[in-house]
């Protein structure tokens, strides 16, 4: 029996040298898979930071062009202590904003001093494109300038007839943030789940469809299926070579991130971000599943393609149907029910938002993340060892 099983793994360890090898000689294809998984992540990483750091510089250094400001000067010189930089607005302001050229125009109404005087309210309108998103952070930042010298002005007025501002204002609301600094930062860290977890997605997809469709299509399947390997042997040792080529290409992409994380000048984002070593690792166990998982399906999916054209057009339908999964479960906003760890896909993106925020992760749902993943890789392989056991997987039927 020993032996029987010696032949068993001689024949399956054969098998991935010989896909590895086959994969290593297209060095071309292979320098493309892990520098895109390198770099891309970290570069759009580096773009966000940077438009939300050009985004808070611009609300810092705010640049109000006004209409009517010399009609509440009051209001002019509180926004100036507040460093705001007014200027007189052109006459055609609104085609501006509109073009883009201005973010925010302040039009200070004509009877507005009148009004004051007369006990009524002053009208001043903001006018703005709130389609632009470069433009919100200093339309909210003029908002917020104004409703506090609403507040100041209307708690003075008070004053001056005896009454106390509290009156007007009679609850006192105090902000208690309970989160941590890493969960601070873990909103836009989200990136990086999403692309850790795209990244078990993608990894293997060239190999796999190579080791499959593209053999069928080049005749070396056939010499192939005529060595003694048995066809589940066939398929193992097959898996094993994508699932190995899959979890570099996840390595890479993870180690870019903790390069970019630790090392790189960020701009600052007003939060702190943090991916350790730990935060790798953790990475590392919770998308092991995927690893393993998706080269599987992959090889299922590439066999029964007819064709390699076929094969990848059926890959694109599942990499559609797989990324949008994530997205999905963000734009929900909802709470995740304790069951959804167990769905492929979903559940690793529950426990990498966990691991972001530097909360625990239970023993039990990290199992429970690994159940259905280990019954679908092995429902897969044995459907593609039966599909390669036909005589027709050859004519691509």
């Amino acid at each position: 029996m020993s032996a029987s099983r010696a032949t068993r793994a001689s024949r399956i360890l054969a098998v991935v040298r010989k896909e590895l090898v086959d994969s290593l000689r297209d060095r071309r294809t292979l320098l493309v898979s892990l520098v895109t998984a390198a770099a891309a992540g970290p570069i759009f990483l580096v773009l966000i930071f940077n438009l939300i750091a050009s985004q808070s510089d611009r609300a810092r250094e705010l640049k109000l062009p006004a209409v009517g400001i010399r009609n509440a000067p009051a209001l002019a010189a509180f926004l100036e202590r507040n460093q705001v930089t007014l200027s007189e607005a052109p006459d055609d302001y609104e085609a501006k904003l509109s073009a883009g050229d201005l973010d925010v125009v302040l039009v200070v109404d004509d009877r507005f001093a009148t009004d004051v005087a007369d006990g009524r309210q002053g009208t001043v309108r903001v006018v703005a494109d709130r389609s632009r998103d470069r433009a919100q952070p200093a339309i909210r930042q003029v908002e917020t300038l104004l409703r506090a010298y609403n507040r100041q002005w209307g708690g003075q007025r008070l004053l001056l007839r005896g009454v106390s501002p509290f009156v007007g204002h009679p609850l006192k609301v105090d902000d208690v943030d309970l989160a941590t600094p890493q969960q601070s930062g873990a909103i836009i860290l989200f990136l990086v789940a999403f692309y850790g977890l795209l990244a078990s997605v993608m990894g293997g997809m060239a190999v796999a469809l190579d080791t499959t469709a593209g053999e069928r299509e080049r005749q070396s399947l056939e010499p192939l299926l005529m060595t003694p390997a048995r066809p589940l042997e066939l398929v193992t040792g097959k898996w094993l070579a994508v699932a190995s080529f899959n979890a570099l290409v996840v390595v890479v992409t993870l180690a870019g991130f903790y390069l970019t994380l630790s090392f790189a000048p960020l701009p600052p984002v007003g939060a702190p971000f943090l991916f350790s070593a730990r935060e790798f690792f953790r990475f590392l166990v919770v998308l092991a599943p995927m690893i393993l998982l998706i080269p599987a399906v992959l090889l299922y999916v590439g066999t029964r393609g007819r064709t390699f054209k076929e094969a990848q057009a059926n890959v694109s339908v599942l990499m559609f149907v797989v990324t949008m999964i994530p997205a999905v479960q963000l734009f929900l906003q909802q709470r995740e029910p304790a069951w959804l760890v167990m769905v492929p896909i979903s559940g690793q993106y529950m426990l990498l938002k966990l691991a972001l925020r530097g909360e625990a992760i239970a023993p039990a749902q990290l199992l429970a993340s690994y159940v259905v993943p280990a019954a679908l890789v092995i429902v897969a392989l044995v459907g593609v060892a039966r599909l390669l056991s036909r005589e027709s997987i050859l004519a691509g039927r």
